[in-house]
């Protein structure tokens, strides 16, 4: 193999690539305006030969040390770049981002395997598929050889991809100053993709670029909480307790999946909020705005200062004791730097290979906590839940059938829902023991009639319910991924009570700060929410997930991403006329309301 070959092998690549990139585009769909269609030509054309250019330079060198290591590099090094293409379309496919150094870092991480949790026939697939790259990779190698590009065709082309890496950078660059929404909003289409973008140049000649109406404003330092907070605890202080189940589907809690839990809602001191939305449809997002009560905007700054939400850290203050027991890493995500950064000695995991049998030693341990725990003394508990994540169970709670793991390189929008879901059901018929059996034992030891209980989950679980080949969740902010159960236990409650009015997790906070902690700030000194039994209308709710933000106004959502791309949906991810604008301005005010 020469250089000649190794030209061709990279115009190869390049089309193939090409033919790959489409189908990111038929996930997201096309835009069809001519502007729209032009840069999607360039975009692809420009931005795949950054690709084959960098597969021709990293294999080159290997010609120094004779043809075959030309010929084994070429095939090894373009297996390797087709393998990213095809896995992340096979990503973006499923949760609409792509492979990122953060989702990386999250899938090797400590709870990689309890996060990315894969049937073994999704394994097998996936080595087969592997098995298959190499062997077309090596045809590819044995096709460049029989057509090497002579050195004048290969500079042409050179020049001919030079013209239109210039074109797309130049059509991106004056799309992003006059904010033209049908080419910005393709920059996050395509992975790694880094156009242009001239508007700071273009700021220090005085030109001064359009303003979006959807732009966030500038950041600064934090200003958490706005007002010092004035609260007068109470002489015989309550308990608090927040039970959360991750991935937790609103329609899961009936009285055939969940009796247990469906039993205890008839109790007076039990209230359920019916339509309750999370602040995220993924774990960071969904748990940091339940304990902050603030978008997911702010982790990176309460995180880089380990700063605690006020929520647990007023609890401290009030000498509450800490009680933190959960079945899934707390250092994965980072919730050690973040929400639980100042309790001491951090019980960072549970034991056991499985998620249900880790949720059991989670829920062992709180029991193990109240055993020697002083009553006198208030605690501060958290329980975090994790069956449901992976739709795991002990073979007792095989109770809806059939049932099927989700293997996600074969399912497809037309798969029938039913088994997987049954599967989940079961997951969660499981989690219904669990909060039964913490309730029932509270009872027991006479500590429910003095303990403040949040149930709920970080966010939803979609399994093709929308039929648009959604599996789990982090891809998109219908219903089925962000509509989850809340539960309120309050011992000062009169009457079992249903609320149907639309709460979020951002109302959790000023809750306990107010009825719990004593606190008569007003709830905007520290949250974007309001109480929870509070049925003053929402006038927006902030939806976020690793990469995206939704506003939510009734049944219709606005989604913006990182690069300034707009799309609209309603509550079940079909197109819509979104968000109401007036709603979506006030919703992009709170990015910036907790600063200096």
């Amino acid at each position: 193999m020469n250089i000649r070959h190794l030209t061709t092998c990279a115009l190869l690549h390049g089309l193939v690539w090409g033919i790959l990139s489409l189908g990111f585009y038929h996930v997201n769909g096309f835009l069809t305006d001519p502007l729209g269609l032009l840069f999607t030509v360039v975009f692809i054309l420009g931005h795949i030969g950054i690709f084959a250019l960098a597969l021709f330079l990293l294999c080159a060198p290997f010609r120094w040390l004779g043809p075959r290591m030309l010929q084994v590099a070429s095939v090894g090094i373009s297996s390797l770049f087709s393998l990213f293409w095809g896995l992340d379309l096979l990503v973006y496919s499923q949760y609409r981002f792509h492979i990122s150094p953060a989702m990386l870092e999250l899938f090797f991480g400590p709870a990689g395997r309890e996060i990315f949790a894969f049937s073994t026939a999704t394994w097998v697939v996936a080595w087969l598929s592997i098995v298959g790259l190499f062997a077309a990779e090596w045809g590819l190698m044995l096709l460049a050889k029989r057509f090497p590009v002579r050195p004048k065709t290969g500079l042409v082309v050179f020049g001919g991809w030079m013209l239109v890496f210039l074109l797309y950078n130049g059509l991106y660059a004056w799309g992003k100053f006059n904010m033209v929404p049908s080419i910005i909003s393709q920059r996050a289409i395509l992975p790694v993709a880094v156009p242009f973008s001239l508007n700071t140049w273009l700021r220090k000649l005085g030109f001064e670029p359009k303003k979006d109406p959807y732009a966030t404003p500038v950041s600064g330092a934090l200003a958490y909480p706005r007002a010092p907070l004035v609260c007068t605890p109470s002489v015989h202080p309550q308990n608090v307790l927040v039970l959360l189940v991750e991935s937790w589907r609103a329609d899961s809690f009936t009285p055939q999946v969940m009796p247990r839990l469906s039993a205890w809602v008839h109790r007076p001191e039990m209230t359920y909020f019916a339509n309750h939305i999370s602040g995220g449809n993924a774990t960071e997002a969904g748990v940091f705005s339940l304990f902050y009560s603030l978008p997911y905007a702010y982790w990176n700054d309460f995180t880089s200062i380990q700063l605690p939400p006020l929520l647990v850290s007023r609890a401290w203050e009030q000498n509450y004791a800490p009680a933190i027991f959960a079945s899934s890493k707390l250092n994965s995500p980072t919730f050690h730097q973040n929400i639980f950064a100042t309790v001491p000695n951090l019980r960072l995991e549970s034991r056991g290979d499985t998620k249900w049998q880790r949720d059991i030693n989670a829920v062992e341990d709180f029991e193990n906590f109240l055993n020697t725990h002083p009553k006198n003394q208030p605690f501060f508990g958290f329980i975090f839940l994790d069956a449901t994540h992976g739709s795991q169970y002990p073979p007792e709670d095989s109770v809806f059938t059939p049932v099927q793991e989700v293997n996600y390189l074969l399912v497809s929008k037309n798969t029938d829902p039913v088994p997987y879901l049954n599967h989940y059901k079961n997951s969660a018929h499981f989690i219904d023991r669990m909060v039964d059996r913490v309730l029932t034992d509270l009872q027991t030891r006479g500590l429910l009639q003095n303990t403040f209980i949040i149930i709920t989950g970080d966010h939803g679980q979609e399994i093709n319910d929308t039929r648009h080949n959604f599996w789990g969740h982090n891809s998109n902010f219908a219903d089925y991924q962000t509509h989850v159960p809340l539960f309120v236990w309050n011992p000062a409650g009169t009457a079992s009570q249903t609320h149907t009015y639309r709460t979020t997790h951002y109302d959790v906070s000023p809750t306990v700060l107010s009825r719990v902690y004593g606190c008569t700030n007003p709830a905007s000194d520290y949250s974007i929410g309001q109480d929870l039994f509070d049925d003053t209308p929402r006038p927006f709710s902030i939806i976020s997930s690793y990469t995206k933000k939704a506003i939510r106004t009734d049944d219709q959502l606005t989604v913006l991403d990182q690069y300034g791309g707009i799309e609209m949906y309603d509550k079940e991810f079909y197109p819509s006329a979104g968000a109401d604008p007036a709603a979506i301005k006030a919703a992009l005010a709170t990015f910036s309301q907790f600063y200096k």
